[in-house]
């Protein structure tokens, strides 16, 4: 089992109806100070909105807190205790937890009150240099063969196979998108003919447990070479290597110089893949390019579907999104070619 967040999009709720109660009872009853808000946990509309995250101070120190709206399959408190209990690695680790209250009914909500990290990403998007590239493939190999030794959760009957999986992720994502009259002729045929290509590809690729959010902001990198895991509800079952392209699909859309080329972005990626095939839990896989194409095609789906029109554009949003349309369309079909 795993914390289902996106799939929450048609759920209705009153959490933040009631955000300035809440708040003032945390308050009281933690003795937090808030200082400023860093984050809110937007479904992909502003008025769905699942966590709240603080920075301030507890007890002369600075912290962060986290109110949790929604009611989730497995509690963060408890997959944080978890981590700790079965983590064997010196140098990847999560903030520390000070105090913390469960979603409850009763409440409405729940909430973590953490160790704030004033550490830097491990790398700036949208583009990590070499250097930054290594660094982040040592993480990765200290991450999966020290800091999970075990999953932290059973898998349901839905997590058991990867094209089941995907299957239901990419049809949900395809009902927001037709729920907000963005679903398009050219979306419709790239998701069929993804389907098709998965329903012979993924059969073959198994199920991991992982940390199923990892992007360059969720692994902050401390002045001891310490690997701090944030976002830490997403521990969940995804097929094998999500978690080597994750952070690469957030990088490539973040992107908002319109001169960046389709050229530019596949040596960036075949970059990555190179370094990748370095590491010992990778390199005696002789299929993880196939693996590694299956899982850029599904974020390049999930891109198109609905992630570019719901994320934040300072400026000249039609054309930053035309261009990130364009982008992960030709990299979709790229992807297409290689699998």
């Amino acid at each position: 089992m795993s914390n289902r967040i996106t799939e929450k999009y048609f759920d209705k709720r009153g959490f933040i109806e009631k955000e300035k109660e809440i708040l003032e009872e945390i308050k009281n009853k933690t003795g937090f100070i808030f200082e400023k808000e860093i984050f809110r946990g937007e479904i992909y509309d502003k008025d769905k909105v699942g966590s709240l995250l603080y920075q301030g101070r507890w007890q002369n120190k600075p912290a962060v807190l986290k109110v949790q709206g929604l009611k989730l399959e497995i509690d963060e408190v408890d997959i944080i205790n978890t981590f700790n209990k079965q983590n064997k690695s010196e140098k990847v680790r999560l903030p520390e937890l000070y105090d913390s209250l469960k979603w409850n009914k009763q409440n409405g909500y729940g909430y973590l009150l953490m160790e704030f990290v004033g550490a830097p990403m491990i790398y700036n998007p949208p583009f990590a240099d070499l250097e930054q590239i290594k660094d982040f493939c040592g993480f990765y190999e200290k991450y999966k063969t020290k800091a999970i030794n075990k999953p932290f959760f059973p898998q349901a009957v839905y997590e058991q196979s990867s094209l089941v999986f995907t299957v239901q992720r990419v049809s949900h994502w395809a009902k927001i998108a037709e729920s907000k009259n963005t679903l398009t002729e050219s979306d419709i045929k790239n998701l069929e003919k993804f389907l098709s290509l998965i329903g012979k590809h993924l059969p073959s690729v198994k199920m991991e447990f992982m940390h199923g959010h990892l992007t360059y902001s969720d692994v902050l990198k401390a002045s001891n070479n310490e690997y701090v895991l944030m976002s830490n509800l997403f521990w969940s079952y995804r097929p094998e290597y999500y978690d080597t392209v994750f952070h690469l699909w957030a990088g490539v859309k973040s992107i908002r110089d319109l001169s960046v080329t389709l050229g530019q972005v596949i040596q960036y990626l075949q970059n990555w893949i190179e370094e990748y095939k370095k590491l010992p839990l990778i390199k005696n896989d002789p299929d993880f390019e196939r693996k590694f194409n299956l899982m850029m095609a599904e974020r390049c789906i999930g891109a198109l579907l609905v992630d570019l029109r719901n994320q934040s554009y300072h400026k000249d949003k039609d054309n930053h999104i035309a261009h990130l349309t364009g982008l992960f369309r030709d990299l979709l079909n790229y992807f297409f070619s290689k699998i």
